[in-house]
């Protein structure tokens, strides 16, 4: 993970708040450890190769009009 990349107290105060969530004290800790976990995952997805020949796009289900 790189360190431009890495979740930091900033972070969580600045997305907590655009959702309206407060994080309790006890809980930011894990919370922070979480948000690197979710962003280390996020660089290996990123930095996997996949052709453009290879990236179809999933249906998308549209109901019937009634």
């Amino acid at each position: 993970m790189s360190e431009t990349n890495k979740p930091d107290a900033a972070y969580l105060d600045a997305a907590s708040a655009v959702v309206g969530l407060t994080v309790a004290p006890e809980y930011r800790e894990n919370v922070l450890r979480f948000l690197a976990l979710a962003a280390e995952f996020a660089d290996a997805l990123d930095g996997a190769p996949v052709a453009d020949d290879h990236q179809a796009h999933a249906p998308v289900y549209c109901p019937p009009e009634r």
